[in-house]
Parts: structure tokens; sequence; C-alpha cells
């Protein structure tokens, strides 16, 4: 991969251990690397039995020898902490400051959810506590809502690409969350749609449009991809998220989805591989998407002013010009070497451009192309001239 150009990030799970009372922690020091009650269970703020104990000294060490030994040998580029507001912010802290002796480089990101009753709330390394983290990044939840929608425990909601009048959550994603969190910086900020939890983006979408069309479904999916790579911070995108991935499989008669096919697709870590599998056959049939989403990637790697570096800079080089409350549309402007229009519209109808001939379409997703309007259900970047 690193002869390729590619980075390795390794997701490393120590929020909790699959064998607590014949594993080696417990048969080294019994209840020493766990959170316990006082009546002797484990604590099990990370639902699945039990959460380990970060704020010890030796799981703490076991932690960054074990995370020490994955750059050294294996010359791994960057971790991602699963359920990581299960550990503690000294641990965190300290894990950062042991990679920045090897490589400052190295990325460190994490879910940031609040769980668990074992911590102090100021102690958790959440989300909430990014202030005292940093450099270490979180999975912004509040963007990915926002633009999307959401399915958590099977509790479905719509988002902005599904007129959800979200506007003003999305225009503060835009400038890199600042105001939607406790981040220092923007590179604390992970912004993403999709991962391997819940529903992928497309199942989402499916679920809340069921009568919708599969170009409308594609368009939808293309605008939060498009949302999501041209906001401030850290871009994250799921395997196949450009190409409509899927992991709601029917197995039911008559090509019906069951109820179970819909438990497997929110929830597939222990689902069969006919639903985790990658279906390469979707590539070929949506190639105008990834060649969109490719062309939209390498605006944000090529345009510094698509990653600012502070928050000083994103105040002074992006302005939000329109982001009213149930219009379907954000608009704003980026002021770098030149200047450049980003117009998101999900309002149902053609968005018309004032003064269409000063600008100059760069990425856009329209499917018929017109020099003085954008479709609904795109996101359209231009840049403006003299």
């Amino acid at each position: 991969y690193h002869e390729a150009g590619i980075s390795v990030v390794m997701d490393v799970v120590y929020n909790h251990i699959y064998s607590t009372e014949h594993g080696p922690f417990q048969n080294t020091v019994p209840d020493y690397y766990y959170r316990m009650e006082p009546d002797g269970r484990f604590q099990n703020g990370t639902g699945v039995g039990n959460e380990t104990a970060s704020e010890h000294e030796m799981y703490r060490k076991y932690m960054i020898d074990s995370l020490t030994y994955w750059v050294k040998e294996y010359q791994i580029d960057g971790f991602r902490f699963d359920l990581m507001g299960i550990h503690d912010v000294r641990t965190m802290n300290a894990i950062r400051e042991a990679m920045d002796a090897l490589d400052p480089r190295i990325l460190l990101y994490g879910e940031g959810w609040d769980m668990g009753t074992g911590l102090a709330p100021e102690d958790k390394a959440k989300k909430d506590n990014a202030a005292q983290l940093p450099r270490i990044g979180f999975f912004n939840d509040t963007e990915r809502d926002a633009i999307k929608g959401a399915e958590v425990y099977g509790s479905i909601k719509r988002g902005f690409v599904s007129r959800k009048s979200t506007e003003n959550i999305v225009a503060r994603a835009v400038l890199g969350s600042a105001e939607l969190g406790h981040y220092l910086s923007p590179n604390q900020v992970l912004n993403y749609v999709e991962a391997h939890d819940n529903y992928n983006l497309y199942d989402l979408l499916q679920t809340l449009h069921p009568n919708e069309e599969v170009a409308g479904l594609v368009k939808r999916s293309e605008l939060a991809t498009a949302m999501n790579l041209l906001f401030q911070g850290m871009t994250f995108m799921q395997l196949g998220q450009e190409f409509m991935r899927t992991k709601l499989v029917a197995t039911g008669p008559d090509g019906e989805i069951t109820p179970l096919d819909r438990e497997r697709a929110m929830n597939s870590y222990n689902a069969p591989d006919f639903v985790n599998q990658v279906n390469w056959d979707l590539v070929s049939q949506n190639k105008e998407s990834i060649a969109y989403i490719r062309s939209l990637i390498n605006l944000k790697t090529s345009l510094p002013v698509l990653g600012l570096e502070s928050y000083d800079k994103i105040y002074q080089q992006v302005f939000i010009q329109s982001a009213t409350d149930c219009s379907g549309l954000l608009i704003f402007e980026l002021t770098g070497d030149k200047k450049y229009l980003v117009i998101f519209n999900a309002s149902g109808l053609p968005y018309y451009l004032q003064n269409s001939d000063k600008l100059k379409l760069m990425v856009g997703n329209s499917r018929h192309k017109r020099p003085f309007y954008v479709e609904n259900l795109t996101a359209s970047v231009f840049e403006v001239l003299d």
C-alpha cells in the first residue's frame, strides 16, 4: 500500500474484551483491567458485556505499547478508536504524545460517543471534550444526521437531502462545525455520512423514499456524498459509497425484503458474506456517479481553501450566502487564489443562477447541463470569473 502511495489506518478496539473471566487480563490480575461495579459485576458501558479501564496504569501502558508496536513493526499510519468515549482523556493524550514521538503525521480519531458511567463526564474522551484532546479527531454525527438523516436502533429520520429543514446545522458544518461542538481546530472534525454501522447511505435513502425511482436515489446519494466532501474538516468515506453499495439484500419470497434482511443491513457485524460483500457489478452500473465523486475528491485534495487549518482562516475565507430554513438550498463562497461558489440544491426545483455568465462550472451532477441553472438534488462547484 505504501508503494502505491496509500496510507493504512488500523481499527483498534481497546474498549472491551471478548472474554472476561477466562481472558488473559482477568487471569493476570483479577478485576484490575476492567471497570467493576461495587457488587463485583463488570460495568457494561460498551453494551457488549464489559469495559476496559484505560485510566489504570497497566492498561494504559498496554494500549500505548501495542500501538507503538504496530507503528514500528508494520508502519501503520493511523488508528481509529472504537467507542473512544469509553477511554479517558489522559490516556488518549498520552497516546497522542507517544505517536508524535514516532511520527507527528500519524492520524488518531475515533467514536466520541458518551457511553458508560465509570468515568466522570469531564474525563471521557468524548466529542464534547474535544477541547481537551488536541489533534485527535471525532466522528461528526451531528453533520451526518443533518445531511442524510439517520437510522439508529431502527428509528428512521430524514435529513437535508430528504427535505428536512436542517440548513442551519448544515451551514455550521460547512464552516468546520466549530459551533456544533467544542473543537480546537478543523482537523478534529471527521465528517462522514456512511460507515460500517447502521444502514449504508443508499439503503437509508431507499427506506426513506420507497417509491422513488433509482435515478432520484442516486442523485440524493451523490448530493450527500458531495456535501460531506466539501465541508471544512477531514472526510471519511466507506468503500462503495460512491457506487451505491447496499447491504439490504432481499431473501424473502418473490424478492421481498424481510424484517431479518433489514436487521442485518442495520447491524451487519455478524451477517453472512452475502450481506457484507462488495458487489463490484455496481461499479459498471454507476460510472457517472464514480466520475463525479472522483472529481470532487480531486477538488478537496487540490484546493487549499477546502481544507483550511484554523477557524480564523475559515471565517475569513468561507462565506455563507444562503441557508434559509425550509428552502432546501445552501449556497456559500470560498475565497482562495480564486473565488468559488458552491450550491447544494435539495429544494425540489431547479435553482436559476444569478450572473451565470460569470460562473464557470468546475464540478456538478446536473444530468442536463445548462449554463443558467442547476437541477434539484445536485451539488455544484463554480469558479467565479472576474
